[in-house]
């Protein structure tokens, strides 16, 4: 069996590796992280067109406002007076015109929009309320400044984090390596799935059997895919790194920049990096499982889409549990799921990457598991022996019953 184990595994490298849709997925891969690393600088500088305004009014106000608008907004330039129409945003490629004047009760603000529904009235009164201060109150910029600013110093109270800062990088990095997680395992329980299906509707399946003992021929094909999953992660994050690296730390000063690279391995410890690699093996594991056994009951490649979704639902739930659970590591459901195979494995990583969980909370996941992988693997391997041997019809629930139970 072991010899058996070997020849199927190193096969199914070889003839993966080869493939166009492995290396096409290798190359589109790529290109995705490098475009989710620049994405948010690239969606800011596309969508800025809302906060670009053009300041009308009396200079010396004017002088005394923009500060204030700089950092919520971009002063694409300034008018002294004069009609605010169409032709006048267009000029100055401007999303609104805002209109200062002072009056004896304080600041008046008119704002002149192509789309009124983009002006957000409380940040523009918000960002304009030291200068309405200074005009009630006669004081200075320097005094108002003073009377507005109220230090705000964060203590951490057991965290990992020493900073907000170094919380808010762990996140982006938990956030990325989640969607990396999510990605690698579905596409790869779906190559074996497509894989397992190939085979028995061309009858291929008939000679392999044949020759091979099933369970080796199903495990070969999942380490060979959970391998080769591995180098995508290496090949995405040596790309993610040499192309999307380079300008990330210019960026991650100016607003929803991408995340820079220092504060990335800044907090991604070598446990965060054990952890992610443990529960990606569980998770890969148990859902390629599943997706093996599943896709030897059928007997037309037409019907992956229909027995695929159902396999793939607790996945999305658990993508979308784990991403809830970087704000709120500790909340009940994320407690609980953490243990939930087939969740676990992004669930407790996510607490992981941004709290400190108990060292038996991880085992205790890990073991379930494990033994839930065992249970998967037993169920798996049963239909799969049945399932490649039939054809012509599906088999009933009876058959599938009586050979899980034998």
């Amino acid at each position: 069996m072991i010899d058996d184990f070997g020849v199927v595994y190193v096969a199914e490298i070889v003839r993966r590796i080869r493939s166009r849709p492995y290396i096409i997925g290798l190359v589109v891969g790529v290109v995705v992280i490098v475009l989710l690393s620049r994405l948010p600088a690239m969606m800011e500088g596309a969508f800025s067109g809302g906060h670009s305004v053009l300041l009308v009014g009396d200079p010396a106000l004017i002088a005394r406002a923009k500060p204030l608008l700089a950092e919520d907004y971009k002063v694409v330039g300034t008018l002294a007076s004069g009609p605010i129409d169409d032709a006048t945003l267009k000029r100055d490629n401007a999303g609104s015109a805002v209109e200062l004047r002072a009056a004896p009760d304080g600041l008046h603000v008119t704002v002149y929009s192509h789309d009124p529904g983009s002006v957000h009235h409380d940040e523009l009164a918000a960002a304009l309320l030291p200068l309405q201060l200074q005009l009630v109150t006669h004081r200075s910029a320097g005094a108002i400044t003073k009377i507005t600013t109220i230090p705000v110093i964060v203590k951490p109270v057991a965290s990992k984090f020493t900073s907000a800062g170094q919380a808010s990088a762990a996140r982006g990095v938990a956030y990325t390596l989640l969607f990396l997680l999510y990605l690698l395992i579905i596409m790869n329980s779906q190559l074996v799935m497509s894989s397992v299906a190939e085979e028995k509707t061309s009858r291929i399946a008939e000679l392999l059997i044949a020759s091979v003992n099933p369970i080796a021929l199903l495990t070969g094909k999942i380490l060979a895919s959970a391998t080769l999953g591995f180098l995508q992660l290496a090949v995405w994050i040596a790309a993610a790194v040499y192309l999307g690296g380079g300008n990330a730390s210019q960026d991650a000063g100016s607003s929803g920049a991408a995340l820079s690279l220092s504060n990335a391995l800044d907090v991604l410890t070598p446990g965060m990096v054990i952890a992610f690699l443990v529960f990606f093996i569980i998770g890969f594991l148990q859902l390629s499982t599943l997706f093996a056994g599943a896709a030897s009951l059928i007997n037309r490649t037409e019907d992956l889409g229909s027995l695929a979704l159902p396999l793939v639902m607790p996945i999305v739930f658990a993508f979308i549990i784990a991403i809830a659970a970087l704000g709120s590591p500790d909340a009940p459901l994320a407690v609980i799921c953490s243990y939930l195979p087939l969740l676990a494995p992004f669930v407790m990583f996510a607490r992981i990457a941004v709290s400190n969980v108990p060292v038996w909370q991880i085992a205790l996941s890990i073991g379930i598991n494990l033994i839930a992988l065992y249970a998967i693997a037993v169920f798996a391997g049963k239909i799969y022996r049945v399932g490649m041997l039939l054809y012509g019809r599906s088999p009933s629930l009876r058959q599938v019953w009586s050979v899980i139970r034998s």
